[in-house]
C-alpha cells in the first residue's frame, strides 16, 4: 500500500484512526522524526520511542498546561494537574516512590487471584447464550471491576464509576467537543468527590486496598496529600480500564483475524504469556504519548529545539522492523523485544503486571470458546475517535454455546 504523507503526517486523519499501521510504516522507512503540518514531532523508531518516553529531559509539565488550555477552568484540569502522568521531577519521582512500594506482592497476588476469578464468572452465562458484545459484555466488566477493586471502591459503585469514565475518557484525546469538556467537567466534579469520602474513610480504617496503601507508604516522606491521591486514583482509572478494555478487543480481533496463531494457541496453553506480549506489540491500545522537550537536542541526526512537542508513536514502535522480523505479522511464539505498550525508563507503567495478568485471563477464557467468530463485517467496526487509544466501541462475537 502507497502511503502519501505528503505535507505531514494527520493523527486525525479518519484512516489513520481506522489502521495505522501502513502510515506508521511509511514514516518508519521514510522519515522517522518526522515534523507535522502542526509544528509537532512525531517519533517512529523503537529506540527514539524509548528514549523520548523513559528520559527526564522529554517532559509533561508542559503537555499538561496545554491541555488544561484546552478544556479550560474546572474540575478536569484541577484534578489531573495532580496525577503522576503529568508531573515531572522532583514531584514525579516523589510520587513514583508512595505509589510503587503500594503495589506489594500481597496486593498482586490477591489481584491475580481475584481477576481469574472475575474472568470465570463473567464468561459462565455468556458461554449458554453463544453470543456476547465482547466490549460491553467481558472486557468492560473485567476491568472495571479489577480497577475498583484495587482501589478498593464497593462493587455497589461500579455503575457509577462507569458513568463518570464515559464522560470523562473523551476529554484527555484532543479531539474533545465542547458539549463533551461540559460533560467531562461535571463527571469528574462528582468522582471527585466521591474519592474525597473514599479516601477520607480510608484514613480512618484502612482496608486491604492500593488508596490504603499508598497512605501508608510514606517512604520516609510526608505523607501523600488528599489531591494526590485523587489525582493518583482517576489517574489508575484511566490507564487501568480503558486502555485494557481495548487491549482485550485488539488481541482477540487479532486472533481472529489469524486463526492459526489461536489454534496454536488452544494447542500449547502454555503459550499464553507470549501471546499476552504479541498482543500488546501487534495493536497496542496505547498507540502514542506526548513530551515537551526542556533543551535543544538531537535525536537520531534530527535537531529538536527547546519547547518542541514531540509525540513518541509506540504502535510505530512496536511494528519498527529494525526490532521485530517480519513486525506485520501476528506470531505468538516471538521472543525480541518488549513492546513499547507500557512506555520505558523512568516512566514505565506501575500497572503494567496488573495489565498483563487481566489480558492473560481475559485470552486463556476466550481461547476456550468453540467455533469462535466475528460476529459483523470488519468493515463494520466502529473505532473509538482517538489519536491516543486505539480500540473498537463494540465487537460481536458467536461461538458454540455450551449449558
Amino acid at each position: 500500500m502507497t502511503v502519501p504523507i505528503g505535507a505531514g503526517f494527520d493523527p486525525v486523519d479518519p484512516a489513520v484512526l481506522r489502521d495505522p499501521y501502513p502510515y506508521y510504516a511509511w514514516l518508519l522507512r521514510h522519515d522517522p522524526v518526522h515534523r507535522g503540518a502542526n509544528g509537532i514531532w512525531y517519533v517512529t523508531r523503537y529506540d527514539d520511542v524509548r528514549t523520548v518516553l523513559g528520559e527526564a529531559r522529554f517532559g509533561r509539565a508542559g503537555i499538561r498546561d496545554f491541555w488544561a488550555s484546552l478544556v479550560g477552568p474546572g474540575p478536569l484540569s484541577e484534578v489531573l494537574r495532580h496525577t503522576i502522568f503529568f508531573q515531572d521531577d522532583p514531584d514525579h519521582e516523589r510520587l513514583r516512590s508512595l505509589i510503587g512500594p503500594a503495589f506489594t506482592p500481597r496486593l498482586i497476588r490477591r489481584m491475580g487471584a481475584e481477576i481469574e476469578q472475575t474472568a470465570r464468572d463473567l464468561l459462565r452465562p455468556l458461554r449458554r447464550r453463544g453470543e456476547m458484545d465482547l466490549v460491553d459484555d467481558f472486557a468492560y466488566p473485567l476491568a472495571l471491576a479489577t480497577i475498583s477493586t484495587l482501589l478498593g471502591m464497593p462493587a455497589r459503585d461500579r455503575d457509577a464509576l462507569r458513568a463518570w469514565s464515559v464522560d470523562i475518557a473523551p476529554t484527555l484525546d484532543l479531539l474533545a467537543s465542547p458539549e463533551e469538556i461540559a460533560r467531562g467537567q461535571a463527571a469528574m466534579g462528582q468522582f471527585a468527590e466521591y474519592l474525597t469520602e473514599l479516601i477520607a474513610e480510608r484514613r480512618r480504617s484502612p482496608g486491604d486496598d492500593l488508596i490504603s496503601a499508598m497512605i501508608e507508604a510514606t517512604g520516609g516522606q510526608r505523607p501523600i496529600t488528599t489531591n494526590a491521591l485523587i489525582g493518583t486514583a482517576v489517574a489508575l482509572v484511566f490507564a487501568g480500564h480503558d486502555t485494557v478494555t481495548n487491549q482485550i478487543g485488539n488481541g482477540v480481533l487479532a486472533f481472529l483475524r489469524h486463526p492459526r496463531q489461536l489454534e496454536l494457541l488452544r494447542a500449547e496453553p502454555d503459550r499464553l504469556a507470549g501471546a499476552v506480549e504479541e498482543c500488546l506489540r501487534y495493536d497496542s491500545s496505547v498507540q502514542s504519548n506526548s513530551r515537551q522537550i526542556s533543551a535543544d537536542l538531537d535525536l537520531s541526526g534530527t535537531k529538536l529545539p527547546e519547547g518542541a512537542f514531540v509525540v513518541a508513536l509506540a504502535g510505530a514502535a512496536n511494528r519498527d522492523p529494525a526490532q521485530f522480523t517480519d513486525p506485520d505479522r501476528f506470531d505468538i511464539r516471538r521472543s525480541e523485544r518488549p513492546p513499547m505498550s507500557f512506555g520505558a525508563g523512568m516512566r514505565f507503567c506501575l500497572g503494567a503486571l496488573l495489565a498483563r495478568m487481566e489480558l492473560r485471563a481475559a485470552l486463556g477464557q476466550l481461547a476456550g470458546l468453540a467455533e469462535l467468530r466475528q460476529a459483523v463485517p470488519t468493515g463494520e467496526l466502529v473505532y473509538r475517535r482517538s489519536t491516543m487509544f486505539r480500540g473498537v466501541v463494540s465487537l460481536p462475537l458467536t461461538f458454540a454455546a455450551t449449558p
